[in-house]
């Protein structure tokens, strides 16, 4: 655009902003009095400031304001909207309305982080370092490894991204209707701004934050944002300032008085900013909420839907400054610690390389200050100190276990399939291991635990007690009878086998439909539901019980409805019978039929309908029984709608719901809720047999969350629920403001030492609450971001599920955060693992396998640290002793391939343990060298030492008459050397391979688990045996190795000792069972896998 033209369009707008009337002015302030005694500069400066100020505004300062004053401080024209010039201006000064979106990452950032770990980066060194002493082979062989590795895990990490799009939500191009110059357009929603005025309607998805203007039986699905399954609500009332009504002057006019929508304007005279209040009918007063509303009742929020009728409204926020727009920036300053897996593995390689090291210095120094050089070939032509080099670089090979990162990447790769055909995506490898460390699951309530939509489970008729099978939208259920009164069980002949042909059932489901705007139908080989969620859950009920809402179409036609109101707190419609078919509701041709809250229902009805289809008087007792019935169901925070009638043997003139809503025939009462999910129970005991804490964390109100919480078993219904409950918005949020604002001014280096102090003291506050709570309700992202970072700071591994836009932040922060597969984009964004059917259960099952594959790591860690500890003492007490390095570079890089690779992936594959469910969780300080291992690979070590420097110096006594090798001279000595060396690696490989079968487990014999119970173990050996026969005994190949061939005698000593170290290992651990050595504890519960389908819960001994 024109840059004159832009600042032409500048101009007009600051000289409609001066032109404002008396509302704007107010909303503005200071007066244009002032503004027009301002100078040029002065002005802009002030515009800029209300610019600013506008930006920074919160949806309560919208909510606070009639929505006119609201439009004329976003200086747009009720009626004729934006100007398309103004737009455009805008669209530069605020951006697209669109939040960020996660960049795919390049596959070569991908590939580099691969080789961003200590032991990595280690073997690359050694690689470089045998290079430039010409150990090219040995070079080659490292990079190779090394590369094979990165490719790996680069594959598995493109691989989950890949199935995460595929995943993700591939909306069409939104559009939604704009009011510009006057005119109702079409736009694309990225092309909003502040101050456009919009038209929304059912089954839409909100653009942008609005303030709503004008509202016709708007109810809003919020539970992304609040965790609350039921829909919310709206009008375009004033939410009044609490503080500011208590000072409101009794004098004080109002503003926002008259029908929804049209409100009319008057200021009292000297006021500096109008009060608001409002009278609009139906309004429902704020002093009778008994718990502080998640989100504003007059206020639209970005990316919800719309469920039921239609608004105008006002954008006041697009892009990143809206509602989820600054829940982005909470998930982007959530900073994820390192998996306790890589930090553990980072310190493993820290310790190896300062050990090899260390003792690579000290073999050099050894050997270059002795005369004659220990360890030195004499008869070579190198030079002492280059000698001594490459047997420091053999060290350092030897130190480093070269297969280490193949395996582990290799173990978590065949995790994450497993899952994946579990319907489990694991985005990053290492959060694979990770949910097997965890001790705490926190997780979120709607959607996660539950159905995430309302269903009817039960219902009473006839004084008897029904419940409904199914949940959710499942088409498919069944009538089960509970209880009766038995009276009134004889009364309503209950011969009758089948439920769906009980009368007084078949008519309450019959007025439900009939009082109902929910409807479902197939569209596109989909079922789609429309409506309300609650009247959706009533029709599905209906279908359940054979009433089809299409059919009763035909049989009765609509010709009047009283909507919902919040006042009367129910709904009533006025039908014409058009069929005669049946002779329900007493055979009258008009029936009035009343859906509604069932205290109001109940009160003024005077008659309830038998089983048997008989109207009979409401008695006091009959009215106590159904109270009770009632109270039975609000215990258990069940929605309770009551439904009644009322006939007519003609067209009643008067329709309003004063007549249409007295002198009611009680139907029945149906229960509704958002149900648990199948198999989440069994797995939160489960859970809790593995000695995990299940938190739930929930936008939802304490009563509902607790009720939850008890039928879940997460909490005992004697808890005390003064430390068990806790309510967010009393306790966590003043905590939780404070600790996240003291935390932003640490992070930007502008804190007291006061203030840190301070800090401390909150943070220690809120982990005495989070140590002892199981559930926190009324929670917003920040807080549940907090709780979670709290659990961290006590050294808990945490884990998080959740699938709404207020889960991310957590997810985010979360040592692992789980994502439901049908939850949204921004929560799977954020997570690490996602559960494409969204069952709960498959986490215990993560559970278990990452314990396993901690456990596999942890068995070839101990495998391949006792080998290659072994191979750097063998070095280096040849070298003090004074002998030639027994082990090339080269031959040492071949025995870690041969000997460790094959035999550590089948140790990869290895089984679980059947204990391994029964015992606690790691603790996050845990190492990965535990006692039990540290013993092990000690006492390994110490054999396999000996038994290879055994067979080095008896090799070299056979074949050079002396134990130094220098009994003989020239080629001959060579050729002992050679003989000697060969001998002890034929004896590395099959001491390790014999090895690795009681490698299999730290703690139970080999003839306990079945010598050959993995088969992938016997195709490792003999695989690895062939390889070492192949390149020992092929003229050529042996000569690069430097292997010979070796006699009878030769080849019993290597094989003979080859044993001890397994019989060592063997008898290590009949001491470790009968000492109890370094054994976990058990917990008392714990489940019994039956092929991961079905979780059954067993004691067991402690």
């Amino acid at each position: 655009m024109n840059p004159e033209r832009v600042s032409e369009l500048h101009a007009a707008r600051r000289k409609r902003l001066f032109q404002m009337d008396s509302v704007g002015n107010l909303f503005l302030s200071p007066r244009v009095s002032r503004l027009q005694s301002m100078d040029e500069d002065e002005k802009q400066s002030y515009l800029r400031e209300q610019a600013l100020l506008l930006a920074e505004a919160d949806e309560e300062n919208f909510a606070q304001k009639n929505w006119m004053i609201v439009c004329a401080g976003l200086r747009t024209d009720t009626d004729e909207g934006l100007t398309s010039e103004e737009a455009k201006i805008r669209l530069e000064e605020y951006g697209f309305n669109e939040l960020p979106k996660e960049k795919k990452r390049n596959c070569f950032f991908i590939f580099l982080d691969q080789l961003n770990d200590l032991l990595v980066i280690m073997l690359i060194v050694a690689a470089i370092v045998a290079a430039a002493l010409s150990q090219v082979a040995a070079s080659v062989a490292i990079i190779v490894i090394v590369l094979v590795n990165a490719m790996l895990g680069t594959s598995q990490e493109m691989s989950a991204a890949n199935a995460l799009e595929a995943l993700s939500s591939d909306e069409d191009v939104r559009v939604v209707d704009v009011v510009r110059d006057g005119k109702e357009i079409v736009i694309d929603t990225r092309y909003l701004t502040p101050g456009d005025i919009i038209l929304l309607k059912s089954g839409q998805k909100i653009p942008a934050d609005c303030r709503v203007m004008y509202a016709a039986d708007l109810t809003v699905k919020e539970m992304a944002l609040t965790g609350e399954s039921r829909p919310v609500k709206k009008n375009a009332d004033i939410v009044a300032n609490e503080q500011k009504d208590a000072r409101k002057a009794p004098d004080e006019l109002t503003i926002g008085e008259g029908n929804v929508g049209e409100p009319t304007t008057s200021v009292k005279p000297f006021a500096k900013s109008p009060t608001i209040q409002s009278k609009s009918p139906g309004a429902e007063p704020r002093a009778e909420k008994k718990e502080k509303a998640l989100v504003l009742s007059n206020f639209l929020y970005s990316t919800c839907d719309i469920l039921t009728g239609k608004c105008k409204a006002v954008v006041v926020k697009t892009g990143v400054n809206t509602y989820i727009g600054r829940i982005y920036d909470l998930i982007a300053s959530a900073q994820k610690d390192p998996s306790p897996l890589k930090t553990k593995l980072q310190e493993l390689g820290g310790y190896l390389g300062i050990a090899s090291l260390l003792i690579s210095i000290v073999v050099f120094v050894i050997g270059v200050s002795t005369d004659p050089c220990r360890g030195c070939d004499h008869d070579s032509d190198q030079p002492a100190w280059l000698q001594m080099l490459l047997v420091s670089v053999s060290l350092t090979v030897a130190a480093v276990p070269e297969s280490l990162p193949v395996c582990v990447t290799l173990t978590l790769a065949l995790g994450r399939q497993y899952m994946f055909k579990k319907k489990a995506l694991v985005r990053k490898l290492l959060s694979v291991e990770t949910l097997g460390s965890a001790d705490i699951i926190c997780t979120d309530k709607t959607g996660t635990l539950t159905a995430g939509v309302m269903t009817a489970i039960t219902f009473v008729t006839g004084f008897e007690t029904y419940k409904i099978t199914g949940s959710g939208h499942e088409l498919e259920g069944k009538f089960i009878r509970e209880n009766g009164n038995e009276e009134d069980k004889k009364e309503c002949g209950n011969d009758l086998e089948e439920v769906k042909e009980t009368g007084s059932a078949r008519v309450l489901w019959a007025s439900y439909v009939l009082c109902c705007n929910a409807s479902f139908g197939e569209e596109k080989g989909e079922i789609i539901f429309k409506g309300d969620p609650t009247e959706t859950a009533l029709v599905i009920a209906a279908h359940k019980a054979g009433i089809s809402r299409e059919s009763f179409k035909r049989k009765y036609e609509r010709i009047h409805e009283n909507p919902f109101s919040s006042n009367r707190k129910m709904m009533s419609v006025l039908v014409k019978r058009i069929e005669n078919s049946n002779d329900w509701y007493e055979g009258e041709p008009f029936i009035a039929i009343i859906k509604g809250a069932s205290e109001q229902v109940l009160k003024k009805c005077n008659r309830v309908l038998n089983n048997d289809g008989k109207v009979i008087n409401l008695t006091p007792d009959r009215m106590k029984t159904l109270r009770d019935g009632i109270d039975s169901f609000a215990s258990r925070s069940l929605r309770v709608l009551a439904v009644a009638y009322k006939t007519y043997d003609h067209d009643p003139t008067d329709k309003l719901a004063e007549n249409l809503e007295n002198d009611l025939t009680l139907l029945g009462y149906a229960g509704l809720m958002d149900p648990v999910r199948p198999g989440v129970k069994d797995s939160i005991r489960s859970a809790a047999g593995a000695g995990i804490r299940t938190v739930m964390i929930t936008g939802d109100y304490a009563k509902t969350a607790k009720a939850i919480a008890q039928s879940l078993d997460i909490i005992d219904e004697d808890a005390d629920e003064s430390t068990t409950v806790i309510e967010c918005d009393t306790v966590v949020r003043p905590l939780s403001k404070k600790i996240l604002e003291i935390q932003g001014l640490i992070d930007s280096k502008q804190a007291s030492p006061e203030q840190v102090k301070e800090l401390r003291v909150y943070e220690e506050e809120m982990d005495n609450i989070t140590s002892q709570a199981q559930v926190f309700s009324r929670a917003k992202p920040e807080d549940k971001l907090v709780i979670v970072t709290s659990f961290q700071r006590q050294s808990h591994v945490c884990a998080m599920t959740g699938d709404g836009v207020n889960d991310g932040p957590a997810l985010q922060k979360a040592d692992i955060g789980v994502a439901m597969g049908n939850g949204m984009d921004v929560a799977k964004e954020a997570s690490d693992m996602i559960l494409i059917d969204n069952n709960f259960v498959n986490i215990v099952l993560a559970v278990q396998e990452g314990r396993k594959i901690y456990s596999n790591i942890v068995k070839f860690v101990f495998y391949l640290l006792s080998t290659n500890v072994a191979e750097v003492f063998l070095i280096l007490f040849a070298s003090i002793l004074g002998l030639p390095s027994p082990l090339t570079p080269v031959q040492i890089l071949w025995l870690n391939l041969t000997t460790d690779m094959f035999p550590a992936i089948a140790l990869a594959l290895e089984e679980a343990e059947p204990n391994i469910m029964h015992e606690g969780p790691r603790t996050r300080q845990e190492p990965v060298i535990e006692k039990v291992m540290l013993t092990g690979v000690c006492i390994q070590t110490f054999i396999l030492t000996g038994t290879c420097l055994t067979v080095y110096i008896v090799g070299l006594i056979w074949n050079n008459e002396r134990w130094d090798g220098l009994g003989v001279e020239g080629d001959e000595r060579k050729r002992g050397f050679q003989i000697a060396q060969s001998m002890t690696i034929y004896h590395i490989v099959f001491a390790e391979l014999l090895r690795a079968y009681g490698s299999r487990s730290m703690r139970e014999s080999i003839f306990t688990i079945g010598v050959f119970s993995n088969k992938y173990m016997q195709y490792s050996v003999l695989g690895s045996i062939a390889a070492t026969l192949l390149v020992g005994l092929t003229p050529g190949i042996n000569d690069v190795f430097g292997i010979s061939y070796l006699d009878g005698r030769e080849w019993g000593l290597v094989l003979g000792l080859a044993v001890l170290p397994l019989l060592v290992d063997e008898l290590t651990k009949i001491v470790y069972r009968v000492l109890d050595f370094g054994k976990r504890p058990f917990i008392h519960m714990s489940p019994v896998f039956d092929d991961g389908k079905d979780i059954k819960m067993r004691s067991l001994p402690v």
